[in-house]
C-alpha cells in the first residue's frame, strides 16, 4: 500500500534530484520540504491529490452538490461537523465505488465476449461454456446469488449502432444540444436543457475529464474543461444513451516548455445499461431510532466505562441483559408483518384491510361535491372498503347555500349507509388548503394512513389497492401522478379537431374483424372501476406530472417532517413546499403515473391578489388544462387573426401611410427654403 507520510533523511536536498522513483510515486505525502521551490515543484509533478481539503462554509460545508472537482480530488474533507453529512459523504463516495466496479463488470464481460467470439462459441452458448478443466466459465444461472449476468447484452461492444432497427418509425433520433436542446420527438422542438440531462451531462464530462487527464503526471500536462459547444444525444431504451460531444477544453503544459492553448476535442460515449436488480423490502419497517416511542425505553439507563474487566459483569447483570433481549425480541416479533412472524398462525399481513382516512378540502361546489360522493358511494360505501372521509368544510360567500346543501348530502350518506364520513365546519374563515389538511388530520391517530385528496378527482378500486401498497409507514409517501382532463369543449370542438370547411369522411370499407367470442360477465365491482376511468391519451388531457396535492402518508410521518407551511393563504404552493421538505427528510418519496386517479376538468380563476409565485402557477396550471398542442395547433390555423390580428395591421397601415405623408411634407418644405 502507499505510505502515508514518507521521510527523505537527505536533509536540505530531500527530492531535489528526480522525482521518478518508486518511493516517491507511492507516497501520499512527503516529509521534510522545507523549500517553497521545492514544494512547488513537487506539487508540479503530482498534481497529487489533497490529502486534508479544507471548505471554509462553517456549518454549510459540503451540504452542495458533491459533483464537484475538489471533492473527487480529496482524499479527507474537512469539517463534517453534522453526522448526516458524513453519512450523505459516506454513501456518495459509496456509489461511487459501486459504479467502478460496475464499469469493470462490464469491461470483464466485454472481454470475455470478445475472447469467446475469437473461439468460435455461438452467442446462445456462452452461458453453458466451460472452460478447460471442467470449470463452467458462468458458474451460476439466473435466479441464484452470484448470477454476474447475461453476457449477450452487458458483452455487446461499445457501438453506436448497437441497435439495427427494422423500420422507419423504430428508429431513435439524436437530440442536439446547445444552448437549448433541440427534438424532433419532443412536442416543444425547442426548449431549455432539463435538469437531468444537465446533469447527466456534467457526470459525463467530469468523467473524460478524468480519462483524458489520467496519464498527466507522466506526459506533464493538465487539461481542463471550458465549456460545451455542442453536443448530440439520444436515449436507447435497451442498451443505455448515447452522446457525442464537441467539447472547449484548456491544455496547459507545466514539464519543459510552458504553454496554454485552447483546444477542441470530440467525444463519442456511451453510458451502458448494466443489469437490473431487485430489492425486496418487508412491509412494516420498524421505527426509526429517534422515535419517542423508543427513546423513552432507552431514559434512565446509566451507561459506565467498560474499561475495568472486573466491572463488566456486575453491569451486564445490572442491566439484566439477557431480559432486555427476551423483551426486544418480543416486541420485535409483535411489530413485524405476520409473513415475518416466527410463531403459528395465518400467513398474510392484513394489507389490503388498512384503513385509509381520505381528507378532502371543500370551499362551495357542491354539485362537483354532489358528483365525487356519487363516485365515493360506488367505490367505497356499497363494497363496504376500509375507508373514512373527512371533510374540512369552508363557507363560500359567493355560493352561501352550498354550505348547508354539503351537510345535508353527508346526512343523507350517513343515515343511509352508517359509514364513518365526518365534518369540520371552517365557517367563513379564510380558506387555506394547507391549514384544512392538518385540521383534518387532529382527527386521526399517529398510526393512520392519510391521504390528500380533492373534490375534483375520480379514482376506483385499484386506487384504494395502490395507496395501501405504495404508502409505508416511516419509510415512503406516496405521491401519484394522476391523470387531468383536458376541457372537454376544446376536445370535442370542431375548432380543435380538424380545418375549417374540412369534412371528414369515414371510411365503411374497411374490414373491421371483431372476435366472435362472447365476453365475459363483469362484475359490479369491475363495471364500477369502469365507470369511474377514462381513456388515456394524448387528446383526452395529460399526466399532471408538477402537481404535488395528492399524497398519500402516515400521519406520524406528516408529523415528523414539521407539516405544511401555515403562513401560506389561498390557492397552491403548500403542497409543493411539503414536497419539497419529504425530498429533504430521511422518507423514500414514491411518485409515478397512476392512470386510475382522475382529475376532472374545472375552469380556473386566479385571484391577482394571490403572490406573484402563486399567481403565476394558477396561470400555468389554467393553460395546460385548456387542451392538447394539436388543439391549439388547429384552433390557430383555423383562426389566423389570433396570431396576426386584422385592426394592428389596419393600424400599422395606417401610421405607415401618415408616416410617408409627413415625410413627403417635409421634403417640400426643404425643396421651397
Amino acid at each position: 500500500m502507499q505510505t502515508i507520510l514518507h521521510h527523505n533523511g537527505s536533509g536540505s536536498a530531500a527530492y531535489t534530484s528526480t522525482l521518478k522513483r518508486r518511493e516517491v510515486h507511492r507516497a501520499i505525502t512527503l516529509h521534510p520540504v522545507k523549500d517553497h521551490r521545492q514544494m512547488y515543484r513537487l506539487h508540479t509533478y503530482f498534481k497529487m491529490q489533497t490529502i486534508l481539503h479544507h471548505n471554509g462554509s462553517g456549518s454549510a460545508a459540503y451540504t452542495s452538490t458533491l459533483k464537484r472537482r475538489e471533492v473527487h480530488r480529496a482524499i479527507t474533507l474537512h469539517p463534517v461537523k453534522d453526522h448526516r453529512q458524513m453519512y450523505r459523504l459516506h454513501t456518495y463516495f459509496k456509489n461511487l465505488r459501486i459504479q467502478e466496479l460496475k464499469e469493470r463488470s462490464l469491461d470483464l464481460h466485454r472481454d470475455i465476449a470478445a475472447s469467446v467470439q475469437e473461439l468460435g462459441v455461438d452467442a446462445d452458448k456462452v452461458e453453458d461454456y466451460v472452460l478447460p478443466g471442467g470449470e463452467p466459465l458462468f458458474p451460476h444461472k439466473m435466479g441464484e446469488d452470484g448470477y454476474l449476468g447475461n453476457n449477450r447484452i452487458l458483452g455487446a461492444p461499445i457501438s453506436m449502432n448497437r441497435f439495427k432497427a427494422d423500420d422507419v418509425e423504430d428508429i431513435v433520433h439524436f437530440d442536439f444540444i446547445s444552448k437549448s436542446i433541440y427534438s424532433i420527438s419532443h412536442s416543444n422542438p425547442k426548449r431549455r436543457i432539463e435538469s437531468p440531462l444537465k446533469e447527466a451531462l456534467d457526470d459525463v464530462i467530469r468523467e473524460v475529464m478524468e480519462i483524458i487527464n489520467a496519464p498527466s503526471r507522466q506526459r506533464g500536462r493538465v487539461i481542463d474543461f471550458n465549456e460545451l459547444l455542442y453536443g448530440y444525444t439520444r436515449l436507447q431504451p435497451l442498451h443505455g444513451a448515447d452522446h457525442a460531444l464537441d467539447l472547449l477544453l484548456k491544455y496547459r503544459r507545466y514539464r519543459g516548455r510552458k504553454m496554454t492553448a485552447a483546444v477542441r476535442r470530440h467525444a463519442y460515449l456511451q453510458q451502458s445499461f448494466t443489469g437490473t436488480e431487485i430489492r425486496e423490502l418487508p412491509i412494516g419497517e420498524p421505527p426509526p431510532p429517534e422515535d419517542p416511542a423508543i427513546l423513552e425505553q432507552v431514559e434512565g439507563v446509566e451507561y459506565e466505562d467498560f474499561d475495568e474487566p472486573r466491572e463488566q459483569q456486575g453491569f451486564l447483570e445490572r442491566l439484566d441483559v439477557r431480559g432486555a433481549l427476551e423483551s426486544g425480541l418480543m416486541r420485535i416479533h409483535s411489530n413485524l408483518p405476520k409473513v415475518l412472524q416466527w410463531s403459528g398462525g395465518e400467513l398474510e399481513y392484513p394489507l389490503y384491510d388498512r384503513r385509509i382516512h381520505f381528507i378532502m378540502p371543500l370551499s362551495g361546489r357542491q354539485e362537483t361535491f354532489g358528483r365525487f360522493m356519487k363516485n365515493y358511494e360506488d367505490i367505497v360505501l356499497k363494497t363496504d372498503q376500509a375507508v373514512s372521509l373527512i371533510i374540512v368544510l369552508y363557507l363560500d360567500s359567493k355560493n352561501p347555500l352550498d354550505y348547508v346543501n354539503t351537510q345535508s348530502l353527508v346526512k343523507y350518506y350517513t343515515d343511509m349507509y352508517g359509514k364513518d364520513i365526518r365534518i369540520i365546519q371552517m365557517g367563513p374563515t379564510t380558506f387555506s388548503r394547507g391549514a384544512a389538511l392538518t385540521e383534518g388530520l387532529k382527527l386521526c391517530q399517529d398510526d393512520d394512513l392519510i391521504f390528500f385528496i380533492d373534490v375534483d378527482m375520480m379514482f376506483n378500486h385499484l386506487s384504494l389497492r395502490r395507496i395501501r401498497i405504495n404508502t409505508i409507514k416511516y419509510t415512503q409517501v406516496y405521491f401519484p401522478i394522476v391523470f387531468s382532463e383536458f376541457n372537454p369543449d376544446v376536445v370535442n370542438g370542431e375548432d380543435y379537431n380538424k380545418f375549417k370547411d374540412e369534412i371528414l369522411i369515414a371510411d365503411d370499407d374497411i374490414e373491421k374483424f371483431v372476435e366472435e367470442e362472447e365476453e365475459t360477465p363483469k362484475t359490479e365491482r369491475e363495471l364500477a372501476d369502469l365507470k369511474y376511468s377514462t381513456e388515456i391519451n394524448d387528446e383526452n388531457g395529460y399526466f399532471r406530472q408538477y402537481g404535488f396535492g395528492i399524497l398519500g402518508l402516515y400521519k406520524c410521518d406528516f408529523m415528523r417532517v414539521g407539516g405544511f407551511d401555515l403562513n401560506i393563504k389561498g390557492w397552491g404552493m403548500e403542497d409543493v413546499q411539503l414536497f419539497e421538505t419529504l425530498i429533504k427528510s430521511n422518507l423514500t418519496v414514491y411518485r409515478t403515473a397512476d392512470d386510475s386517479l382522475v382529475h376532472k376538468f374545472h375552469s380556473v380563476d386566479c385571484d391577482k391578489n394571490l403572490e406573484k409565485s402563486q399567481f403565476l402557477m394558477c396561470l400555468g396550471t389554467k393553460a395546460s388544462t385548456y387542451g392538447s398542442d394539436k388543439h391549439m395547433a388547429y384552433y390557430m390555423l383555423n383562426h389566423q387573426e389570433v396570431l396576426w390580428p386584422q385592426e394592428q395591421h389596419n393600424d400599422n397601415e395606417q401610421d405607415k401611410t401618415n408616416a410617408e405623408d409627413v415625410d413627403k411634407k417635409e421634403v417640400k418644405e426643404k425643396g421651397a427654403s
